[in-house]
């Protein structure tokens, strides 16, 4: 759902468009729609007239609704339009220009517009706009700069993924990075009876209920300056989603048994498993509060569609559970990753991290193999006192073009992988095979380079 960039009148349609950002660029979001414009000259024209740079065909929007400007610094001026524009808590209705930060979003309706910088070396500004949304590593430190951006921005996001994929990991990172002062709030909206999440959301005051011997401040209100994360959103009861929907409008809260609203000043981030979409088709859930939850959708794909992230996660795992264990430091054998990688992972980063702590214990301490590892069976669960029983791990097939040059495949490895592994075999090489001289030169333990042996299917060398 992005627009090409070269067409000087396009609107949101759908379809794929590569994207070059080299001078910057406005990422437009809303209404389920997404595209990247290139912010090449010294203005940008926002509205829906044919001579508009940014055309978008919605009745919120004036035939000349806002103009951006980058010359000695960048501006934002609505230029009269109908409906106003947003920016952080102000309205502009016409009037002069006024400063707009790099990263930072307007609004006009249901649409976001983000200005965005380009980064030295940042090879992400040529993907498309639905690739650069999917993310890959939901970790602070590798979120791609589009993701530090819309951290920056304080547009609302939506997380999709399935269960287990690291949505709060990156719910975390976004806050990390956006530089709010306050507290980050984790709300889980299943975990909690309506009449309990409405007292913890809203707060109440004293007398609005039996037992209400002191007035409270909600969570929301709490959150003062920072981000409240909305877990499982899906979940949320249509009554609940009504108030919801006028505290993200209004900026402000109505605690129970109170006539008098009270502001807040927090962002919303929410994460969920479910087809929002199609919940909203089927009447579960409010497709006003939906649009305003999706400012920007980010995605984390599922553990099986990003297989170089098994091994890493795994040694990592690995490291943290024997060392929590008292086991000391523990090798991965051989095996060990082309069985993890040949497991389809319907619970994600979380079951990894599982079936590593139980091969941990499994092991008792020394080298961890393939014959350590416990799959849960698909489809059943094992009972809380008892662990799963071990499934055989299945030798995942050999690729043909690799086997016939007598080299693994390396598909599965990031750029910075293979400059790791060439590295690798380079000191090993010079070291005439030496791990523990090869380790020492790389300044890692003999135990970290055995892993990585492992992790970049290297046999190892005696000695």
């Amino acid at each position: 759902m992005v627009t090409p960039p070269h067409a000087p009148d396009t609107t949101l349609v759908e379809g794929e468009a590569r994207v070059t950002a080299a001078a910057g660029a406005v990422l437009v979001v809303g209404n389920g729609q997404m595209r990247v414009v290139p912010f090449t000259g010294d203005e940008l024209l926002v509205g829906r007239a044919p001579e508009c740079d940014v055309i978008v065909e919605h009745r919120a929007l004036s035939r000349r609704h806002a103009i951006v400007r980058r010359k000695s610094r960048l501006t934002l001026q609505d230029l009269g339009s109908t409906n106003g524009t947003r920016l952080g808590e102000r309205v502009l209705r016409g009037g002069d220009a006024v400063g707009l930060d790099v990263g930072a979003a307007f609004h006009i309706g249901p649409f976001s517009f983000i200005v965005v910088a380009p980064s030295a070396g940042d090879t992400s500004s040529q993907k498309s706009g639905v690739e650069r949304l999917v993310v890959a590593d939901p970790s602070v430190e590798r979120v791609a700069p589009l993701i530090q951006d819309i951290a920056r921005s304080g547009v609302n996001v939506l997380i999709q993924g399935e269960t287990g994929v690291g949505k709060e990991v990156l719910a975390t990172s976004v806050h990390a990075l956006s530089g709010r002062p306050g507290p980050l709030t984790r709300i889980n909206c299943a975990a909690l009876s309506e009449s309990l999440l409405e007292s913890e959301l809203f707060g109440h005051d004293k007398g609005a209920f039996t037992g209400a011997v002191a007035a409270k401040a909600g969570l929301l209100e709490a959150a003062a300056g920072g981000t409240v994360f909305l877990d499982e959103i899906g979940e949320l009861p249509l009554g609940i989603q009504a108030k919801l929907l006028r505290a993200i409008e209004a900026r402000e809260i109505l605690r129970l048994g109170s006539t008098r609203p009270v502001a807040i000043d927090v962002r919303f981030i929410a994460a969920t498993n479910r087809d929002l979409p199609s919940e909203v088709a089927a009447g579960r859930f409010r497709h006003d509060l939906f649009f305003r939850l999706d400012g920007v959708t980010l995605r984390i794909p599922p553990l099986r569609e990003r297989p170089g992230m098994i091994g890493p996660l795994a040694l990592g795992f690995l490291e943290e559970s024997a060392g929590r264990l008292g086991r000391g430091a523990m090798r991965a054998s051989s095996d060990l990753i082309p069985a993890l990688e040949a497991h389809d992972w319907p619970g994600n980063v979380r079951e990894l991290k599982a079936v590593i702590d139980r091969a941990v214990l499994l092991a008792r301490g020394g080298e961890l193999g393939a014959r350590h590892l416990a799959f849960a069976p698909r489809g059943a669960e094992a009972p809380a006192s008892s662990p799963p029983p071990v499934t055989p791990p299945v030798t995942p097939p050999s690729t043909p073009g690799a086997a016939a040059a007598g080299e693994p495949s390396l598909d599965f490895l990031t750029p910075e992988q293979r400059e790791d592994r060439a590295r690798l075999l380079a000191v090993l090489d010079a070291c005439a095979g030496n791990q523990t001289r090869a380790a020492r030169q790389l300044g890692i333990s003999r135990t970290t380079l055995v892993n990585k042996l492992a992790l970049y299917r290297i046999p190892r060398p005696r000695g």
